[in-house]
């Protein structure tokens, strides 16, 4: 049957608003569609479509515009590690902040003494410490700020074993577990009376070997150049313990005829080796061991002076290098036992020692390798002796070569 017109543009309209509601009902799911992907935090646009979401962005079990996350979220609001329960430099997050470790493993225990090389070992805090070969750490349980202590076990002869030495830091020294730290420079020194430090007289100097005045008698360093790369190099270097001791003396003053071969040592209770001159002092000091990796010699001034700063620095006692010496029974006592301060009230006693280091205000003056500017007299030794506690312990006192008498005494050193 023939429509008429009227009947297809009835038609026509019929199909049009069909295709219309149809467009609707599309356009609607659409936007509803949408609008939900945008309410979860991500709208399917074409702006998006560079977008660098990925599964590891978003947390584990969460889709966001068809991407299931996979990241994990630790807390660590449980957790109670300290800095100092982690290893140093290594790092660690506690509570959601992240920590630097400072703990440093304390090795000055493993050295035994029969190594035949020189050991390199941390205290506490993570200073270092080098130890010659034949010696061992007699106080491992201490850091550097208190005076570690070597001890030699096979570095000599059977006499000098059982000698201690204590290292002197030179540099920057951590004071403790929080990284704090205090600089020892290693210089010479005058001090003040408050224990300040001041510029050495120019009539005081440490010769070289190009610089020695051939007329002076007295014996300078092995090679201060040497003793002053090497302690800088090495972080430090040692210097005895003690006063130079005789190992065979029996006296509490050895006499002018004692000879001066007997050994040296550094150790408690022998007597101090006093009635020597200075260049037999130095003689001593550098022959007292052999060793190709060490070397002793006779106490410098350089060596001097830094052992005041660092006991100045970490025994609390910030004026020991004006501080003196006294001996009641008026002769030369045993190594280790000078007593502090010339004015103590009766029973009063100070033992006269600072981060395990005995006798430099009293007891003995101590040779050193100093040079005087004096012809004359052109050996100096340091602190004070017996017979004039007033001397102090930062003290220079002048003589000859032939001089000295039972007054002096000496300190070995070591560096590597």
């Amino acid at each position: 049957m023939k429509l008429s017109k009227k009947q297809k543009l009835i038609g026509f309209i019929a199909v049009l608003l069909v295709a219309v509601i149809i467009a609707i009902v599309i356009t609607t799911s659409i936007i509803r569609n949408n609008n939900q992907v945008a309410s979860e935090g991500y709208l399917a646009t074409t702006a998006n479509a560079g977008s660098s979401l990925i599964s590891n962005y978003i947390l584990n079990g969460i889709t966001i515009g068809g991407i299931t996350g996979k990241m994990d979220v630790l807390d660590t609001s449980d957790a109670t590690a300290e800095p100092s329960d982690i290893a140093k430099g290594k790092t660690a997050y506690v509570n959601g902040v992240k920590i630097t470790g400072i703990y440093v493993e304390n090795t000055l225990g493993t050295v035994t003494g029969n190594e035949t090389t020189n050991s390199e070992v941390n205290d506490k805090y993570g200073n270092p410490v080098k130890v010659p070969a034949g010696f061992k750490v007699v106080n491992p349980e201490d850091d550097v700020t208190k005076g570690i202590i070597i001890e030699d076990v096979s570095a000599g002869d059977s006499n000098t074993q059982g000698s201690q030495f204590v290292w002197i830091p030179v540099g920057d020294v951590i004071t403790d577990s929080n990284g704090s730290t205090t600089t020892i420079t290693l210089g010479r020194y005058d001090f003040n009376s408050d224990g300040s430090t001041t510029t050495v007289s120019s009539s005081y100097t440490e010769d070289t070997a190009e610089s020695h005045n051939s007329s002076y008698g007295n014996v300078i360093a092995k090679d201060i150049n040497d003793f002053i790369e090497k302690a800088n190099s090495s972080g430090g270097y040692y210097i005895g313990r003690y006063e130079a001791g005789d190992a065979t003396a029996t006296s509490s003053a050895r006499t002018s005829s004692t000879s001066d071969t007997n050994p040296i040592v550094s150790k408690a209770g022998v007597y101090p080796y006093n009635y020597i001159t200075q260049p037999q002092a130095s003689s001593l000091c550098q022959n007292m061991y052999s060793s190709s990796n060490f070397e002793s010699d006779l106490i410098n001034s350089y060596a001097w002076d830094t052992a005041i700063v660092f006991i100045q620095a970490f025994s609390g006692d910030t004026d020991y290098s004006r501080q003196v010496g006294r001996n009641t029974a008026r002769a030369v006592q045993k190594c280790g036992e000078s007593i502090l301060d010339y004015n103590l009230d009766e029973g009063d006693v100070a033992q006269d020692i600072r981060c395990n280091i005995y006798d430099m205000a009293g007891n003995t003056g101590e040779w050193s390798t100093e040079t005087s500017s004096y012809p004359n007299s052109p050996c100096v030794s340091r602190g004070s002796f017996y017979l004039n506690p007033q001397d102090y312990t930062s003290n220079r006192s002048v003589n000859s070569t032939t001089g000295g008498g039972g007054l002096n005494s000496t300190r070995p050193i070591l560096y590597l």
